[in-house]
């Protein structure tokens, strides 16, 4: 399609998200393949992160009892929802982790 920009502030943070999710592939998933994926639909912009890795119990990631990490995964969460966006994460162990992001598009994208 045609080339579009989007706000600063929203590439910044679709740019940390991104950069967070693979960081943390790359440091815990095992995984063979990567894919990340970037939707522009009509008020909004998704991104789609899927890999092939180990997965993880999601509860126990983020539980503030039984956390070992998990803080790159509230700041995530925290950076889509400052936006008006939705996080969501599927994983479980042995089948992979998608990431899914959807952020609204402001009347600042062109």
């Amino acid at each position: 399609g045609k080339k579009k920009r989007l706000p600063a502030q929203l590439e910044t943070a679709l740019f940390r998200i991104i950069q967070e999710a693979t960081t943390n592939i790359i440091r815990h998933a095992g995984a063979e393949n990567v894919s990340v994926r970037l939707a522009f639909r009509k008020n909004t912009v998704v991104v789609d992160i899927e890999d092939d890795g180990e997965g993880f119990d999601i509860k126990k990631a983020t539980s503030p009892r039984t956390r070992k990490h998990g803080l790159g995964l509230l700041s995530m969460r925290e950076r889509a929802e400052l936006l008006e966006g939705t996080f969501s994460i599927k994983s479980k162990p042995g089948l992979g982790t998608h990431t899914t992001i959807e952020i609204p598009i402001g009347q600042g994208a062109s």
